[in-house]
């Protein structure tokens, strides 16, 4: 079917394929490996497929490592948004043993900042592409299942590696089951009264940040 524009005209062709992109992200991470190799696959996906089609802005997504945590990553983040120009700012932490977790997130959410948490760490999110998680497990043993599901679909020889640089591109065949069951796993702490974070073993947000994202990983027909 000819597509129309406002005016009830056919559309031109570079009026039909101009496409909006997310705008200029900033992400700090508090891991320097799994989460900045991750949203760093993203990034280039994005600016791969953007940088040949008509947009109104140019995708510039900026991934920070900074090996900080908590409300030390805050306050790094809060400082680096006062830097440059974002359309959002991301903060991406694990619980880990952090005693300051849950003040963390509301002074993030306090100053505008946007969270993806996990309890315990983000390989809970990884996992969560394979398969349900509702009971707590040791975060020590995130990496022994993720090799099992890795060796399972021949994934990198059969072995999960925090250093892996293609994590985001093994693992986003699964990626839309996993934001459903972060989400479903999210809800059901929710309508059990449970809202505090650090309380919610295992829970995890970072679907919130990634469903944005992979809505600009495929162009639009």
């Amino acid at each position: 079917m000819t597509k129309l524009n406002r005016g009830g005209h056919k559309r031109s062709r570079k009026e039909a394929i101009k496409q909006v992109g997310p705008g200029n992200f900033l992400i700090v991470t508090e891991g320097t490996e799994t989460e900045v190799n991750y949203f760093n696959n993203i990034k280039k996906i994005i600016e791969s497929l953007f940088r040949n089609n008509i947009i109104v802005d140019k995708i510039s997504l900026k991934v920070e490592g900074t090996a900080r945590s908590t409300k030390v990553l805050v306050n790094e983040a809060l400082k680096k948004r006062s830097l440059g120009t974002y359309s959002e700012v991301w903060v991406v932490f694990d619980k880990d043993d952090n005693d300051d977790f849950d003040e963390a997130i509301i002074i993030a959410k306090k100053e505008g900042l946007n969270v993806a948490w996990s309890n315990e760490c983000f390989e809970l999110w990884l996992l969560l592409h394979f398969q349900d998680l509702k009971s707590a497990i040791n975060r020590t043993d995130y990496s022994s299942k993720l090799s099992s599901h890795f060796k399972n679909k021949n994934i990198n020889k059969g072995t999960y590696d925090k250093n892996f640089p293609g994590i985001f591109d093994v693992t986003y065949p699964f990626v839309e089951i996993a934001i459903q069951r972060s989400s479903l796993l999210l809800l059901d702490y929710n309508n059990n009264n449970k809202f505090c974070p650090s309380k919610m073993n295992p829970c995890t947000t970072v679907q919130e940040l990634v469903e944005i994202l992979i809505k600009y990983t495929k162009p639009k027909s």
